[in-house]
């Protein structure tokens, strides 16, 4: 049997696979085989980095509660509160703040994911993540 954490030729999980696609039971299986939710793609995006990507609340939270790093960078520098903010993604945004998400944090360009909010024409999402971060200064 394959393993659970078997990297595919992106380096790709089955738990990423399944988190960037919205299978919600199936990563509910995974996380329950023991996928590890630090896994990072070939470009060292996480599995939440996909999840937040692609809006997909609920498997945000399962990847919170199993011990996700909320704050973590991929090679390009992005959090995964940055990538729900390009794509708008509100409801994942405040599942990533409650999560402990730091809004503040800049790329090595000096953008915030407010800042990628507003550049991809999504006013609430900007405006959430301007509120969070005067209520939570943090990381620069």
């Amino acid at each position: 049997m394959e393993s659970v954490n078997a990297k595919d030729r992106h380096g790709h999980t089955p738990l990423i696979n399944a988190a960037k696609e919205g299978q919600k039971e199936f990563v509910m299986d995974l996380l329950r085989r023991g996928a590890d939710v630090t896994a990072t793609s070939m470009k060292g995006k996480t599995v939440l980095h996909y999840a937040a990507a692609n809006g997909h609340t609920e498997i945000v939270q399962m990847l919170l509660e199993k011990g996700a790093g909320v704050d973590v960078r991929d090679r390009e520098g992005h959090t995964p509160i940055m990538l729900a903010a390009i794509y708008g993604c509100n409801k994942t945004i405040q599942a990533l703040l409650d999560g402990g998400a730091t809004p503040s944090i800049k790329t090595s360009a000096g953008t915030t994911a407010a800042q990628y909010a507003e550049n991809n024409s999504h006013p609430l999402a900007a405006a959430l993540l301007k509120k969070a971060e005067r209520a939570k200064p943090g990381n620069a």
